[in-house]
């Protein structure tokens, strides 16, 4: 076993399992990860379908942290079906989730097929790439914060929005978290609703996304290095999502975002790779 591989990729798991909780872009920070301090001779596609990868480990942590609420999902599908203008809560998430699943996967998937899988950029373009969309993401989170909640219901035109924006997320850069909480704050959500709303978005998302990795990539990704990395992730996921989430919750990420995307844009002036 190569032992520089094993590290990185017990390295790169962690850093998935520590930033998939925080509006920082998890995609991100493991492609800059892999790009700079690895000199990972990838491209910038590349290191995004690595990450996307990763939150295979991530998945099964939120799956597990909000266990009761997917239970409930899944034992009220048969009421939901046969009964869909219900106006339970329940059938009213499961509407809302499956609405806004389908417009991120109508967004996302022509982003990676046409777009990422285009994109053949490397070194300093790709710092200069992920660091816009970081700055973005910082801006469009400090914007949301000022929004003053009103305990809003869960709608239609909400979760088509949601999803649009999340689809958008796919780019290196856009926080997935970061902007779907920060689209709920602006649609008037309490902060906790729109918390919980993200993270189980979040599952039917990454559920899709890795179907369509496989299908794009057919499985590139299936040696014993990424398959430790996807444990890692969700080993110090599953540790530290209760605590990250909770000061995800509290503490202004944004300024952050945009500190680390304006010395990520830096790096167009300085050769890497």
């Amino acid at each position: 076993m190569d032992i520089t591989q094993l590290i990185q990729a017990i390295i790169l798991g962690i850093v998935q399992g520590v930033t998939e909780w925080l509006p920082i872009s998890s995609k991100a920070m493991v492609s800059l990860v892999m790009i700079k301090f690895f000199n990972a001779d990838v491209t910038l596609s590349e290191a995004v379908y690595y990450a996307i990868w990763l939150h295979l480990g991530t998945l099964f942590a939120v799956i597990l942290f909000y266990r009761v609420q997917v239970v409930q999902i899944v034992r009220n599908l048969p009421h939901y079906f046969s009964n869909v203008r219900s106006p339970s809560a329940y059938n009213r998430l499961t509407t809302f989730l499956i609405i806004a699943t389908f417009f991120t996967g109508l967004i996302g998937a022509p982003l990676i097929v046409f777009g990422l899988d285009k994109i053949h950029i490397t070194g300093s373009v790709a710092f200069f790439f992920i660091g816009v969309l970081l700055i973005v993401t910082g801006i469009f989170q400090k914007y949301a914060r000022r929004t003053v909640s009103a305990n809003k219901s869960m709608s239609v035109k909400d979760a088509l929005l949601v999803g649009v924006i999340q689809g958008f997320a796919a780019l290196p850069g856009l926080s997935r978290s970061g902007l779907t909480i920060s689209t709920l704050l602006l649609r008037r959500y309490a902060p906790t609703d729109a918390l919980n709303l993200s993270f189980l978005l979040y599952i039917p998302a990454v559920i899709g996304a890795e179907i369509g990795l496989q299908i794009l990539k057919g499985g590139i990704y299936y040696n014993a290095y990424a398959l430790i990395a996807v444990v890692v992730a969700f080993a110090f996921g599953l540790l530290t999502i209760n605590v990250l989430l909770k000061i995800a919750e509290r503490i202004d990420f944004s300024y952050f975002a945009i500190f680390i995307g304006f010395l990520c844009t830096l790096a167009i002036f300085v050769p890497i790779n």
